[in-house]
């Protein structure tokens, strides 16, 4: 037995890995974002409004394999012990065990390893370039220019934080910009990407407003910041992840490589504490910085023989805090928090409820993409989310779903806080038919108002100019009674909070063309100070119109 281990200690490893990550995937129920990326699967194109469409592509190929939980996962996780096994190639295969100790440090990417979300391609085609690159650097020739260039495109269509990898790597080795390779690589990721590209400017470019303005936070605070120092030492590791974090940071250099991989180290950390600054930032966007971490705290560790056992000691407490996660994950685990709290917990249970009410009907949720996307995977009946300007914008408002609900009659739910509405806006008679059923269905989410101006003019008005983006087979219903007096909303918000709605006095019937100029009167109810607004269309729920546009700067005088 002992030779067997010795012989085949890596294929043991890796099938080992694999088969566990099999069982956790198929009986995890989907967390809120992986069915979200679901319904991207059913929808592939060049682009979404949240991320670029790898995941989605790796979701689609598993789905077909496999109807079920496992099926949306299975390419995520043989992705994930590919990444592990590239890993160690980096490492120069000194000391197996050590290496095999440092990847069970990490919980996060033996649980994680399951998670059907962008990071996971983004980590292998993270590692992936890392190991072109030296490959590069070892032949520089046209072959591993090529290649280099195809491993920095699938680095941007996992996930938009590869461009910090590429950037991070350039910065290491500035030489690279006298190399005439370094150009047809990058000639060839900007070719291979330019589809993404086309389809950002084809739809006013919503991921870079949402990442880079709408997800800032109004005022810093300093939870921000002490939040993600600590949660980035517990997601290197639960026990040890502040030696592997401090090995990996005193580790010096010797190829170029090593010295790439430790720009992209500390690059990626500065990257988003610096982002604290504009908002809470999630443990998960460092995720790229495993693979350098891995590496260059193995390479340390290889040189301080007596800093292992610390690594050693911890494994047998790590693997059973991995062991609690894992089974609480499971589908048949008794729920601790309540079922409203649990994202991965009687998902069945509350899908099916609801399908039994709605009966045959469709079902519109608002705000919240998480519910949409988990009942239609959960019961195979497509959803929508109607998002009003209490949430936020997401792909629900660019995918086709509301055209056909249109005139229809749907169930409706309807989150119950938000009283704010009810008091300021909401009319206090309207309340849904019993059970939730709403004939006569209408938004028009998928209009978007964009290059917003505004200009303040004297005695209380404003003049707004703004874009307009209308799909065609919205035009004639604009023009019919039932939906033409549907009015234009500008509202207000301070520091995050809705403040105030105005209408416009601009109905649908008005838009008629691609531009659009209107003075609108401040009511006496807005005080003068600075806004941040945006123009929302009415719906059949009052007090719940869809938001049609970002976020834009207002000054009321």
């Amino acid at each position: 037995m002992r030779n067997v281990l010795q012989k085949h200690h890596r294929l043991l490893f890796y099938v080992g890995w694999v088969c566990i990550n099999i069982v956790q995937a198929a009986n995890t129920e989907l967390f809120d974002d992986e069915a979200y990326y679901w319904v991207y699967s059913r929808f592939m194109d060049w682009g979404y409004f949240d991320h670029p469409p790898l995941i989605a592509a790796l979701i689609k190929a598993g789905y077909a394999i496999f109807h079920n939980e496992l099926g949306v996962r299975f390419f995520s996780l043989l992705l994930n012990a590919a990444t592990i096994f590239l890993v160690q190639q980096l490492t120069c295969k000194k000391d197996d065990r050590l290496f095999y100790a440092v990847a069970l440090s990490i919980a996060v990417a033996q649980i994680g390893g399951i998670l059907a979300a962008p990071d996971t391609p983004l980590l292998f085609f993270t590692v992936l370039y890392f190991w072109l690159y030296q490959r590069f650097l070892q032949k520089t020739n046209i072959t591993n220019s090529l290649l280099v260039g195809m491993g920095m495109a699938c680095l941007l269509y996992s996930k938009y934080h590869g461009i910090l990898i590429i950037g991070l790597v350039l910065l290491s080795n500035l030489k690279l910009l006298a190399n005439k390779y370094t150009y047809v690589a990058g000639i060839v990721c900007l070719l291979l990407f330019t589809p993404h590209l086309y389809w950002q400017y084809k739809h006013n470019f919503p991921s870079v407003q949402f990442h880079l303005f709408e997800r800032n936070a109004d005022s810093y605070r300093f939870s921000f910041t002490s939040e993600y120092i600590l949660g980035q030492i517990a997601f290197a590791g639960p026990v040890i992840g502040w030696l592997l974090l401090w090995a990996a940071f005193m580790y010096r250099p010797v190829l170029a490589v090593e010295r790439a991989m430790k720009y992209s180290l500390i690059g990626i950390y500065i990257a988003f504490l610096t982002s604290t600054y504009k908002g809470r930032v999630e443990a998960n966007w460092t995720a790229a910085a495993f693979i350098p971490l891995m590496v260059l705290s193995h390479r340390y560790l290889v040189q301080h023989y007596k800093l292992q056992k610390w690594v050693y000691s911890s494994i047998p407490i790590t693997l059973v805090l991995v062991l609690a996660g894992r089974l609480y994950l499971m589908a048949w685990f008794p729920a601790v928090l309540p079922i409203k709290e649990n994202e991965f917990h009687g998902n069945r249970e509350w899908t099916n409820g609801i399908h039994q009410q709605a009966g045959n009907l469709p079902v519109v949720f608002v705000n919240t993409y998480q519910r949409a996307s988990k009942y239609w995977f959960y019961t195979g009946v497509p959803a929508f989310s109607l998002n009003s300007p209490y949430y936020r914008r997401n792909n629900f408002n660019m995918w086709p779903i509301e055209d056909s609900l249109i005139g229809k009659t749907v169930y409706m739910d309807v989150p119950g806080n938000n009283a704010g509405y009810q008091q300021s806006f909401q009319p206090h008679d309207w309340r849904f038919p019993h059970d939730g059923v709403q004939e006569g269905y209408y938004s028009f989410s998928r209009v978007l108002f964009s290059k917003i101006r505004c200009t303040c003019m004297k005695q209380r008005t404003i003049q707004i100019n703004t874009t307009i983006a209308i799909p065609e087979n919205y035009l004639p219903l604009f023009q019919q009674p039932a939906y033409s007096e549907t009015p234009i909303w500008l509202v207000l918000y301070v520091e995050g909070e809705v403040h105030g709605f105005i209408n416009t006095g601009i109905t649908v019937k008005q838009l008629t063309g691609n531009k659009l100029t209107r003075t609108v009167a401040i009511p006496d109810f807005i005080s003068t100070g600075a806004y941040t607004a945006r123009l929302c269309i009415g719906t059949v729920i009052p007090g719940f119109p869809s938001i049609n546009s970002t976020e834009f700067n207002l000054k009321v005088k």
